[in-house]
């Protein structure tokens, strides 16, 4: 058995650690895969004789566009064996690994025993002396103590702080923004989003399916948050708004959206507008001269200053929700809202 250890780039939510580690679980030869979202590592423990490591490293890539990098000199065999001689049973690294941490286990029962054994002999045996020299010189003791141990002030230990909840943060909305459902709905969903990034492309059902079931109760506002470890993120939103310039940028959203598996290039970008019904021309000068990217920066900026840290990241009312999380998730905070007005 082998362990390799990575580095992950570009793990940019909590989504992501269960993404990963879904794709690696029922890869033959793998024996387990823990992921880490804090420190972005992963350790795989695997068999080499039925995987390699370099195909592990391509799982990793193809979930989400990750990036790995090996963080051990090599790649670390975790149990080795000479071979089995015919008729001979083998032991599987799985029985070795349970057997060595059972035995560590005991080792460590019997060393705390007879530490705390030995302590509290050497407790008792102060207790002793201490009571006897008390005994024999009773003032001395008293006076000795005194002098010795000053009087302790009284120190009024404060009530555990409760951890503060995230602050509802308050946007500006208005008809120019990029708004989908009614425009006076009571709870608002403002999404920043890459059009690039995989978890995005998962969550977009789920905002779709929210406002066919929350019709007239929920509006969707779009703002831009390109990666840029997504090389065509920046392109692909600053497309959308060009696609606004001529009334369908909602059509574009959805077109790009639907075709993100297939990768994106400003080439596709081009005829996907086409395929939409765009003027070609005035789509093409736009997308070319940049005009839209200060605005993509703009919608950036402002979610940096709200505590965006990654995409999808949806404030309901003010309130971040950080991630694809399943639509069950969002009707639960929807419900709550509605129900109290």
């Amino acid at each position: 058995m082998h362990k390799l250890k990575l580095k992950i780039r570009g793990m940019n939510c909590a989504a992501c650690v269960q993404t990963i580690e879904e794709k690696l679980s029922p890869v033959a030869g793998i024996l387990t895969a823990k992921v880490n979202y804090e420190s972005h590592k992963a350790v795989i423990i695997y068999d080499q004789q039925r995987v390699k490591g370099e195909e592990i490293k391509q799982i990793i890539k193809n979930a989400g566009s990750f990036d790995t990098e090996q963080i051990s000199d090599n790649e670390e065999p975790i149990f080795s064996q000479a071979p089995a001689s015919a008729g001979e049973m083998v032991q599987p690294a799985s029985d070795y690994l349970a057997g060595a941490e059972a035995k560590f286990s005991k080792i460590l029962f019997w060393n705390g025993f007879f530490t705390s054994v030995s302590i509290i002999s050497i407790i008792i045996n102060i207790i002793l002396v201490v009571n006897w020299y008390r005994v024999a010189n009773p003032a001395s003791v008293v006076a000795k103590a005194k002098a010795v141990i000053p009087a302790q002030p009284t120190v009024n230990t404060p009530p555990p702080t409760q951890p503060t909840p995230a602050a509802i943060q308050t946007f500006a909305i208005s008809k120019i923004d990029h708004i989908r459902g009614n425009y006076d709905a009571p709870v608002t969903l403002v999404e920043f989003s890459d059009f690039e990034c995989p978890f995005c492309e998962r969550h977009y059902p789920t905002l779709k399916k929210i406002l066919t079931d929350y019709k007239d109760q929920v509006r969707l506002v779009y703002k831009h948050f390109p990666l840029t470890f997504h090389p065509n993120a920046q392109k692909a939103a600053e497309a959308s708004e060009c696609a606004d310039e001529q009334g369908k940028f909602w059509e574009y959203h959805d077109k790009l959206f639907d075709n993100q598996p297939g990768g994106y290039s400003v080439d596709k970008f081009k005829i996907w507008a086409a395929e939409i019904g765009l003027n070609g021309d005035k789509f093409n000068n736009c997308l070319d001269s940049g005009k839209y990217a200060q605005k993509v920066a703009t919608d950036q900026q402002e979610g940096q200053t709200k505590g965006v840290q990654g995409t999808p990241a949806t404030f309901v009312n003010g309130q971040i929700v950080s991630g694809a999380l399943p639509y069950e998730n969002f009707k639960q905070i929807i419900d709550s809202i509605i129900n109290k007005k």
